[in-house]
């Protein structure tokens, strides 16, 4: 990488000589190009070759020389630092407003070694984070000829690295509860309470409940791990829409009556979709459980419609609603809007993502909308295609 970058400068070295913007380099450039013996220049023919070159590199390219002077900058370095004038011919100093930046071409530049650094602008009012990288070219006599830095954006490593440490910290959180309450009445059996008849076989149930939420837990978690790797394949076959509510209305009709929560259905007898019936029943289920969970009174209501040519399932509730600073996080892994309330209903914080996950494998769209004390309405939206009879 580091030598395709190296020719790469080189080229636009020659460009400049050719041009005349650099004639004072020439016979350096000349006699390092005899030194290196490696590298060919008859490509570069013109100056659209060099935009061309300039233009297909991704990453963020600065060209200094021993003085402090830009040489050359490309549009990529320009979008990242947020340069609106020409950079060329001026001192870094002027146009690069970043420190840590600074120091590091400071560095390079009075160690005559390549060095590398994370930096930290501010762009949009949000954090880029980039991988800035400072190699000087040095000629044959120890005198470096230009600097070469590189900016690197890997802010979206950056979001990964965040979003696996609060995984490992939520699955941490989430196993380290259940195991505590296991442990400790299983401690307090041990220790002489079994022998107490009323109370044991409370522990007992205590232990079992504990153990049915590790077990949801470990579930969820494999199964959002076989969607997001590709083992569950989505397999499309004519199904009956009005059926896949029935039986999930059939599975949770109980929890819904416990509650006094209306189960409803607004679905034409026989609308007929293409979809995988196991993974539509998965997300169906979870839709409307979630529904039952958030409602104190009122319905949980499955509608099918037609808009703008594409069918939505719409699930809706009369429940607590969701805040608008909440909406957007809601299908990430482990995020809950009202963390004891959730757990308190058992909940493992992965049915949304599990849902929004198959939803996608569907190639199916999620939209949510909620306002807090007026319920919430989860919508899937089907394309054409998969709509068969309506």
């Amino acid at each position: 990488m580091e030598l395709f970058i190296f020719v790469i400068v080189l080229l636009i070295l020659i460009i400049f000589i050719l041009t005349g913007k650099i004639r004072t380099l020439s016979s350096k450039l000349e006699n390092l190009k005899q030194e290196e013996q490696l590298y060919d220049f008859s490509t570069v023919k013109s100056s659209q070759s060099f935009e061309t070159i300039l233009k297909s590199i991704t990453e963020g390219l600065l060209i200094i020389d021993p003085k402090g002077y830009i040489m050359l900058a490309n549009q990529s370095v320009k979008d990242i630092l947020k340069i609106d004038e020409s950079p060329e011919g001026k001192q870094v100093i002027e146009i690069v407003r970043n420190i840590d930046l600074i120091n590091l071409i400071s560095l390079s530049m009075s160690k005559k070694e390549d060095l590398t650094a994370e930096i930290t602008v501010k762009k949009g009012g949000k954090d880029i984070y980039l991988l800035a990288k400072a190699m000087p070219v040095v000629n044959s006599e120890d005198k470096i000829l230009f600097l070469i830095i590189l900016l690197h954006d890997i802010t979206r490593l950056k979001q990964l690295e965040n979003v696996r440490r609060d995984f490992v910290a939520n699955v941490s959180h989430e196993l380290k509860t259940p195991v505590t309450a296991i442990k400790g009445y299983a401690e307090t059996l041990l220790d002489g309470a079994i022998d107490d008849r009323e109370n044991s076989k409370k522990f007992i149930e205590i232990i079992k409940n504990q153990a049915d939420r590790l077990t949801a837990l470990v579930e969820d978690l494999l199964t959002l791990s076989r969607i997001e790797f590709g083992d569950i394949k989505i397999e499309k076959k004519e199904i009956l829409l009005d059926e896949i509510v029935n039986s999930v209305f059939q599975i949770l009709g109980d929890k819904a009556d416990k509650k006094d929560i209306h189960l409803q259905k607004d679905i034409p007898p026989r609308t007929i979709i293409q979809a995988d019936k196991h993974r539509l029943m998965q997300i169906m289920i979870n839709l409307v459980d979630n529904g039952i969970k958030f409602t104190e009174k009122g319905f949980v209501k499955v509608v099918f419609f037609k808009k703008n040519s594409k069918g939505i399932i719409s699930v809706e509730d009369t429940g607590i609603g969701i805040s608008k600073e909440h909406l957007q996080r809601i299908g990430e892994r482990f995020y809950r809007v009202d963390q004891a309330r959730s757990r308190q209903l058992g909940g493992t914080g992965l049915g949304l993502a599990i849902v929004k996950h198959l939803v996608l494998a569907h190639g199916w769209q999620l939209d949510m909308k909620s306002e807090v004390g007026e319920g919430t309405t989860i919508q899937i939206v089907i394309p054409e295609q998969d709509i068969i009879q309506f």
